[in-house]
């Protein structure tokens, strides 16, 4: 299909994983708000109706709904560790899934797919593919294993254009491949922006917990989950209390309720607060629509997260001038400026954490200066605007068949 002079390209975006409006869904939002569509006519692809697909459809920007067959029930949740029994099921119900889909896309006619992760991305393939449409593998997540390590391959080599989140994961995930020239033409890092259409409730967290002016409060968002390295900041807040009995931890987000991993954790953490007398300085804070409002109210933002790609809530906590302390994993070495806007270091290592930390809440002037040069980065580098310009520029790309050499993204 060739682009019509005057028209803008079509391009459908598949969601796959339905749920809470955070991480990955966040992101598409922001940059279907961002699109010219005067270059892009978009059309949001789902399985149900859910939060993404009711707020895109409040924009003005078109969406579908393509079910998923009873037997894709559990295709979303174990993929890379299905039995025979299961990969049989699933390749059943992934073929019924792109029957419909080719009889979708006769009637929406895009010229390029958007497959928001490796598990959309296989599952949407051969429909694409059937009905002559060019597919964008973004990846957000980087799982490892034989399994992984095979399947990514065979994407590399399946897909027509490969969206990166940052510079170094495609020696990462790819390893010597991402270097010949045929694979290394594929490959586009485009640097997701922040968050910039919610705004302040006028909610007050140091109101709600009862806190002083002079309290210390330490944030992270994100689910509660052992990948998440909570029970890392519970040990370190043991240590830091004994001296700053004035520092308290905030913990956003909830236990994933299909995962049984996470609950546990979450009682876990929990118990540990208690045991070790902390209730008083741990909040478990659940699930929050208030989120600007955190961020303004604390004082320092820190991840400890054993595995991210390129972090979402490190990038809005530098948006709101923070000072943040941040595993090193995945691209966020290339994110934080190591002792400039924060502190990098690695999973597990909790007296580095704590050393972090003390030296953020003892100096309030380097928490000051560490926020500014955060957000300085943000609105150079990272911005929505610079990303979703960069998008369509990778998609007009992808159409034509260009290579990353041909013209600079």
């Amino acid at each position: 299909m060739g682009i019509k002079p005057g028209l803008p390209l079509k391009i459908a975006f598949f969601h796959i994983m339905a749920g809470s409006f955070s991480g990955a869904a966040k992101n598409i939002f922001r940059l279907l708000r961002r699109i010219d569509p005067a270059k892009l006519d978009c059309v949001l692809v789902g399985q149900a109706q859910y939060e993404l697909i009711e707020r895109t459809r409040a924009l003005g920007v078109k969406t579908s709904i393509v079910p998923f067959p009873p037997s894709l029930d559990i295709y979303g949740q174990r993929l890379l560790r299905l039995t025979l029994k299961e990969i049989i099921r699933t390749l059943a119900g992934v073929w019924e899934y792109n029957v419909s889909l080719m009889r979708y896309f006769k009637e929406i006619r895009p010229q390029v797919i958007w497959a928001d992760n490796i598990r959309t991305f296989f599952t949407l393939y051969c429909a694409s593919k059937l009905s002559g449409c060019k597919v964008i593998w973004n990846i957000w997540s980087e799982p490892e294993g034989k399994v992984a390590w095979t399947v990514h391959r065979l994407g590399l080599i399946l897909a027509d254009v490969i969206n990166l989140e940052y510079e170094a994961q495609a020696a990462k995930l790819f390893g010597g491949l991402a270097r010949l020239p045929y694979f290394k033409s594929k490959l586009i890092t485009l640097y997701t922006g922040v968050t910039d259409f919610e705004e302040s409730t006028g909610n007050s967290i140091r109101a709600e917990l009862k806190s002083s002016p002079t309290d210390i409060l330490i944030l992270m968002a994100g689910n509660i989950s052992p990948a998440k390295g909570q029970m890392d900041l519970l040990h370190a807040m043991e240590e830091l209390v004994k001296e700053s009995p004035q520092v308290h931890l905030l913990l956003a987000g909830q236990p994933l309720g299909t995962h049984s991993a996470s609950v546990t954790y979450d009682r876990t953490l929990r118990s540990y607060v208690s045991e070790k007398g902390l209730s008083r300085n741990v909040h478990f804070l659940g699930w929050r629509s208030d989120m600007p409002d955190l961020f303004k109210d604390s004082d320092i933002y820190v991840s400890s997260s054993y595995s991210e790609s390129f972090p979402d809530a490190v990038r809005e906590a530098m948006w709101a001038g923070k000072a943040c302390v941040a595993t090193n994993v995945g691209g966020t070495f290339e994110l934080v400026a190591e002792a400039k806007s924060g502190y990098l270091f690695n999973p597990g290592d909790v007296r580095s954490l704590i050393g972090h930390l003390t030296r953020l809440i003892r100096d309030p002037e380097i928490r000051t200066s560490m926020g500014k040069e955060g957000k300085r980065i943000i609105q150079e580098h990272f911005s929505t605007e610079r990303y979703a310009r960069q998008f369509e520029h990778m998609v007009l790309l992808t159409h034509l068949g260009h290579s990353r050499g041909d013209t600079n993204v």
